[in-house]
């Protein structure tokens, strides 16, 4: 009974995201000049996705023991995480400040 309700519940959830996506790429072919903002800021995510991890390095994998199944790949994207992460709070931060300090000067 358990194994029934969750399979029911996993492909619940499959047509919702299904659904999710349809309506979002609808939306981007009818009225593209309202969505072209939020593609632009998609695009620059995945750009700054990608500049982390052609900058990471997967090397330290070797400083953990085998049993924690380290692999040079997983280190690498745990890498770009950071690197995407770190980027990010940047960009925040001065933004924030650049915000800020143009509302003293106005």
């Amino acid at each position: 009974m358990i194994d029934t309700g969750i399979i029911l519940t996993y492909i619940m959830i499959g047509i919702c995201v299904a659904a999710i996506a349809g309506f979002a790429i609808a939306k981007v072919f009818t009225h593209f000049s309202k969505v072209k903002n939020a593609l632009i800021g998609i695009a620059l995510l995945l750009v700054i996705f990608f500049i982390g991890y052609s900058i990471a390095d997967g090397s330290d994998y070797v400083n953990y023991p085998a049993s924690m199944g380290i692999t040079e790949a997983k280190s690498k994207m745990v890498g770009t995480g950071l690197t995407t992460f770190y980027v990010l709070a940047l960009l925040s931060v001065l933004s924030i400040l650049y915000v800020e300090v143009s509302k003293i000067f106005k």
